[in-house]
C-alpha cells in the first residue's frame, strides 16, 4: 500500500493529539483520587468517546484506566502513611476512596508486598520498586506530603535556606511529558523537546519555564514516573506540534530559592522540604514544581538559578 506524506502527517498529528488528550485524563484522575470517577467522566475530560477511550488510554499509557488509578491511589496513600504517622489507616483509606480499611490493606499488600502498618515502619522504600541511582528527585512528590522529619537528611544541609511564603498565580502552560526515571536523561529529553518547539515562537524571552514532577520515585516504579517540562503561554495562543496544555493551580506556596552548580537538584529539594518541616508547614495536594530563571550553560559559573515551589495545605 502506498503511504503518502500527507497521510503520514495526518497520522502523526492524530497520535500527538491522542497523547495530549490522554495526558489530560491522567491529570484529571490524579487530581481526583479522593472519589470514584466513572469512565464517562474521565473520557469527557479528554474529549473522547467513551466507546473506544479505554483502548486508547491503554495504548498510550501501557495500563488500563483502572490499573493506573489503582496504582497512583496506592502510591499516594503510601506517601501519606509515611508523612502523617498520626493519621489512622482507616482515615487514609477513606481519603483515597477505598471502601474500608480492610479493602485498602488487601490492595496495599498486593501492590507493596507488606501491610500498611509494616510499610509505615520502614525507613527505606520497599515493595516492587527497585532502587535506581537516577532517582535523584525523590522528594518531588506531587500529591505526597513531605517525608517525616526522621527521613530528612541531617548532613550537608546549609544553615539557611532562602525561603518565603508567597501567593503564586495560576499558570497556563504548554508542556511536554516524559515518563521514566527522574534524572538528567528523562528531564533533558522533555526540556529539549519543549525548547525546540518554544524557541521559534519567541516564547523563551517572555515565558516562565517550569518543571512539574507528578510522582514520588521512592514509591512509584521509576519507569512510570511522570515529568512535565512547561512554559507559560500568552492568552489565547493556539498550540501545534508535540505539546499539550494544562493549567497549574495558584495559591500559597513555600518558595525556596537556589543558585547551584552542576545538576545537584536533589540537594535543593532536600533542603526545601527540611525547611518546610522545620517551620511547621504542610504540603498541599497540588503539584510541586521548579521555576527556572536561567540556563546554566549560559551562566559564567555554570550555575542554575531556580525556585523550588511547594504548595501549602490550606487549613480550615
Amino acid at each position: 500500500m502506498l503511504i503518502t506524506m500527507e497521510h503520514k502527517t495526518i497520522t502523526q498529528h492524530t497520535a500527538l493529539e491522542y497523547k495530549r488528550r490522554v495526558c489530560l485524563a491522567m491529570n484529571y484522575i490524579s487530581q481526583n483520587l479522593d472519589r470514584e470517577l466513572s469512565l464517562e467522566e474521565i473520557a469527557q475530560q479528554a474529549s473522547f468517546s467513551m466507546f473506544h477511550f479505554h483502548r486508547i488510554f491503554k495504548a498510550v499509557v501501557g495500563e488500563t484506566i483502572a490499573e493506573f488509578t489503582r496504582r497512583v491511589r496506592l502510591e499516594v496513600a503510601a506517601n501519606h502513611l509515611r508523612s502523617k504517622p498520626n493519621d489512622s489507616i482507616t482515615t487514609i483509606a477513606l481519603q483515597y476512596a477505598f471502601s474500608s480499611s480492610q479493602n485498602f490493606s488487601k490492595a496495599f499488600r498486593q501492590h507493596f508486598k507488606v501491610s500498611p502498618s509494616e510499610y509505615r515502619k520502614y525507613k527505606r522504600k520497599i515493595g516492587n520498586t527497585p532502587s535506581n541511582p537516577e532517582n535523584v528527585l525523590s522528594l518531588k512528590a506531587t500529591y505526597a506530603i513531605p517525608p517525616s522529619p526522621s527521613d530528612l537528611p541531617t548532613t550537608n544541609r546549609r544553615s539557611e535556606v532562602n525561603a518565603e511564603i508567597k501567593t503564586l498565580p495560576e499558570y497556563r502552560v504548554a508542556y511536554v511529558r516524559k515518563i521514566g526515571p527522574y534524572g538528567q536523561t528523562t528531564c533533558e529529553a522533555a526540556f529539549n523537546e519543549l525548547m525546540q518547539w518554544a524557541a521559534p515562537k519567541g516564547l523563551l524571552s517572555t515565558g516562565i519555564v517550569l518543571g512539574v514532577y507528578w510522582d514520588n520515585p521512592e514509591v512509584t516504579p521509576p519507569e512510570k514516573c511522570r515529568v512535565d517540562a512547561c512554559i507559560t503561554l500568552p492568552p489565547e495562543m493556539k498550540l501545534e506540534g508535540p505539546v499539550a496544555t494544562q493549567t497549574i493551580q495558584g495559591g500559597n506556596f513555600a518558595v525556596c530559592h537556589f543558585e547551584m552548580s552542576g545538576n545537584n537538584f536533589e540537594q535543593a529539594w532536600d533542603e526545601a522540604f527540611a525547611w518546610l518541616v522545620e517551620n511547621g508547614y504542610e504540603c498541599g495536594d497540588q503539584p510541586c514544581y521548579e521555576r527556572y530563571y536561567n540556563n546554566a550553560s549560559e551562566h559564567p559559573e555554570g550555575k542554575w538559578i531556580f525556585d523550588v515551589c511547594i504548595p501549602l495545605l490550606t487549613k480550615s
